[in-house]
């Protein structure tokens, strides 16, 4: 089969799943798990599927469906794709005067990130091929994760949860006042065993002199990284600032939006995590991620959504390699959990991917239909 393919039809879904305990930043909560999927089909029948970044507000994922579905039929439906990368660049300049226009930059280079990695996953499965070794022959099959997303209620117990579940590293959400920091911080250094990680992510909270105020705590509870202490788009004199002032490594990247952004970054952070949905799809993360580990940093793809976007971090970090891990949400979600399940399994802080074609799930829609809020199909 060639590599070059023709694109037949497109597939658009909007998907919400209740949940019992919202999941906490300290810029909000997430009181429901959503998604909105791409579904791209050549006219040999071979299809793929991306995910389009959104978890909070709720509203956002189905805002961008309902704009894949304004954007997308016209430029894809007949076209021809010689590759991914290629193709999604004709693209993203055919929508440029649209996201100025629309003062839109975010949730057009969401749709395209996830129009990135639909096609990823079907130029996989046509060389029958798991995403991961057509993006580097040599890749492996797992790839170390850590449990994320602990809430400041029960970290403790989640944390007990994800280790019965295979899970080695833990990161806590801080960011809700220094007597709630430190007690989630101490209760899980105390619960925690030999060898096992501790990250915390505080959702971009403070100040530069807000932030300073915390190294002493932080750095007494031996934190093996600081994810986003401040606005990611706070003045590179305060990121350099604060990365002078402590030990602690920094964390950061998913709401950096271009290379140029991630390279002067580079010199602050030393863990690097674009997000596959959010901005540059598989192309983009790759060439980010490179470019990390040619800068020394440790590229880790953040991830806290539904399935497909999570197997594709875990196919690109495979295919990357280096000292990184894989962002896996440890709050129930449906959208994620009915998807990654049949095709890995988490065993002593390592996910294990199957040995299938692109992303590794056939048709993700099947075992999430119940959730399903919008469908919209395109054809030629």
């Amino acid at each position: 089969m060639s590599d070059a393919f023709e694109i037949a039809r497109l597939d658009v879904y909007a998907l919400e799943a209740k949940i019992d305990t919202p999941v906490t930043t300290s810029f909000g909560s997430i009181p429901a798990r959503v998604s909105a999927l791409l579904r791209i089909e050549d006219t040999d029948g071979c299809s793929g599927w991306g995910e389009i970044w959104g978890n909070f507000p709720n509203i956002t994922c189905a805002y961008r469906a309902a704009l894949a579905c304004r954007v997308l039929p016209d430029p894809l439906l007949g076209a021809a794709v010689e590759t991914p990368g290629t193709f999604c660049i004709r693209l993203a300049d055919k929508l440029r005067v649209l996201a100025v226009q629309a003062a839109e930059p975010g949730p057009i280079s969401a749709v395209l990130a996830a129009t990135d990695q639909a096609l990823w996953d079907l130029a996989a499965r046509r060389q029958a091929l798991p995403l991961r070794r057509a993006l580097n022959e040599e890749a492996g099959e797992t790839v170390p994760v850590y449990a994320s997303g602990l809430n400041p209620t029960d970290s403790v117990e989640v944390s007990v949860r994800a280790r019965e579940a295979g899970h080695r590293a833990f990161k806590q959400k801080i960011g809700f006042g220094d007597d709630i920091d430190r007690r989630n911080l101490q209760g899980l250094r105390l619960s925690m065993k030999g060898g096992e990680r501790l990250f915390v992510d505080a959702n971009q909270r403070w100040s530069l002199g807000e932030a300073l105020g915390r190294i002493t705590m932080l750095e007494e509870m031996e934190v093996d990284w600081w994810e986003e202490p401040m606005l990611a788009e706070a003045p590179a004199n305060d990121w350099r600032a604060l990365r002078d002032s402590t030990l602690l490594p920094l964390a950061g990247g998913e709401n950096l939006r271009d290379m140029d952004a991630f390279r002067t970054a580079f010199s602050w952070l030393a863990f690097v995590q674009p997000d596959v949905g959010k901005w540059g799809g598989v192309d983009g993360c790759l060439a980010i991620a490179r470019a990390a580990l040619k800068h020394n940093c440790t590229y880790c793809p953040h991830w806290l959504a539904g399935g497909v976007g999570l197997m594709h971090s875990a196919h690109l970090l495979a295919a990357v390699g280096g000292d990184g891990l894989l962002e896996v949400d440890a709050n129930p979600n449906p959208l994620r959990t009915r998807v990654v399940e049949p095709a890995t399994g988490i065993f002593e802080g390592r996910l294990h991917m199957i040995d299938a074609p692109g992303i590794g799930i056939e048709s993700p829609i099947d075992d999430l239909s119940e959730f399903v809020t919008m469908h919209e199909s395109f054809t030629r």
